[in-house]
């Protein structure tokens, strides 16, 4: 009996190789997508982005109608017809001045608020994209973790079997036995376990995109190869004022700069000068008027106070976004630094470490060093580090695009991987 149970374990021993193999292959599966051409896609029909470009169309909007005069011309015409009298006719017109230019301050004002909002477009695009690519990640591990799950109890059912036809013909014991349904057990368990995994990382993905994708021909692979830091190199003041975020707060810290000199032009009387001219009962007569308001009741001292402490606080708030930024910059790139380091260990030493040691129990196996027992706990510990081996994977992939996300160079590498493709 034990020669078959050395074909259940050379199967577990092919396990191991096989189908990172099968991985590989369907990462070369020609009609998937790649990441540039489907995070395209994403940028065109997100209902998010779409919402976020129609808020840059309103700010532009709003910019060009708050960079026009505030005042038009007034036209009068005015007829006074008494029985016994010369009808009276005359017409006038009036034109309010804006001679400190409130409207050049409100329309800054506006053209920063207009640049804050691009800025926050393209800070949820980046926003998207990462969150995109972050569950795409997870959802790749989950489907290798399950693929590695179904071989596993494909393989323990089939040791189970065979377990119970040698515990019956007497070829095993009873802790033989016990332990080989054990295993198979567990194995039952955990293909259960990955594959609500897997279903709740795709549904975190299908939310992440934020539409079906039924009309699109499915989900990209990520690189095969992890990317280094050497783009992204450069000087952190010049890397943080470009994130999107910062930009989008900066832009409002000098819009609020702007409105306090709307608001202090705004306590500047604007004078209204007025002509007339026509037949005042059958007399010719011309006139002129000027008219200027008296902020008496209201200097409008108050919202210079408003507008100031406004500005404060929208200089504080960057001043507070800039340092979490930093510290976050920082630590996605050291955090990135040593996960890529684990795997590349992992890759060089870890997994040729793995293919030594299953050999290294099958040849002991064979010769009778080991039992059946041993020998398949042994696989089993094989099986949970190439698991362990996915799971890092993802995670290498994760602290990137933390690091894209806190660099904000998304889009760059999103470009720099469509050039390679």
């Amino acid at each position: 009996m034990k020669p078959r149970l050395r074909v259940i374990a050379a199967m577990a021993l092919a396990m191991l190789f096989i189908l990172p193999g099968i991985a590989m292959a369907q990462h070369q599966e020609p009609q998937k997508p790649g990441i540039t051409s489907f995070i395209n896609h994403i940028w065109q029909v997100s209902p998010v982005i779409q919402e976020a470009e129609a808020r840059v169309a309103a700010a532009k909007a709003g910019q060009k109608a708050a960079s026009r005069w505030q005042h038009n011309p007034e036209l009068e015409y005015e007829v006074e017809d008494v029985d016994g009298e010369d009808k009276t006719k005359v017409l006038g017109v009036s034109q309010t001045i804006d001679w400190s230019g409130k409207f050049l301050s409100s329309g800054k004002a506006a053209e920063y608020e207009f640049m804050a909002a691009d800025a926050e477009r393209d800070g949820v695009r980046q926003s998207i994209t990462v969150e995109v690519l972050s569950a795409l990640a997870d959802y790749q591990a989950a489907q290798d973790i399950f693929r590695l799950s179904v071989q596993r109890t494909g393989l323990m059912e089939d040791f189970a079997t065979l377990a119970d036809k040698s515990f019956k013909a007497g070829d095993i014991d009873q802790s033989e036995y016990n332990l080989a349904q054990l295993v198979l057990s567990e194995a039952l368990i955990e293909q259960a376990e990955a594959e609500a995994t897997k279903a709740e990382n795709r549904q975190t993905l299908d939310s992440a995109i934020g539409f079906p994708l039924e009309n699109y021909f499915g989900l990209p692979e990520l690189p095969t190869i992890l990317p280094g830091l050497s783009m992204s190199t450069g000087n952190e003041d010049e890397i943080l004022m470009k994130l999107p975020a910062l930009r989008a707060m900066k832009y409002r810290e000098e819009a609020a700069k702007a409105v306090i000199s709307q608001v202090q032009k705004d306590r500047l009387p604007d004078p209204t000068i007025g002509f007339r001219g026509g037949k005042d009962a059958g007399a010719d007569m011309v006139g002129f008027s000027v008219s200027v308001p008296l902020h008496v009741f209201n200097t409008y001292g108050a919202e210079v106070d408003v507008a100031k402490q406004e500005a404060i606080a929208e200089a504080k708030s960057f001043q507070s976004a800039y340092h979490a930024a930093r510290t976050r910059l920082q630590a996605s790139r050291r955090s990135y630094e040593l996960s890529k380091k684990a795997w590349e260990n992992w890759q060089s030493k870890g997994a040729l470490a793995l293919a030594d040691q299953v050999e290294t129990l099958d040849k002991k196996y064979k010769v009778g060093d080991l039992s059946a027992t041993d020998y398949l706990v042994q696989i089993e510990q094989a099986l949970d580090t190439q698991v362990a081996a996915e799971e890092l994977h993802s995670k290498v992939w994760q602290s990137w695009f933390a690091w894209l996300a806190a660099s904000g160079r998304t889009e760059q590498w999103i470009q720099i991987s469509g050039e390679q493709q």
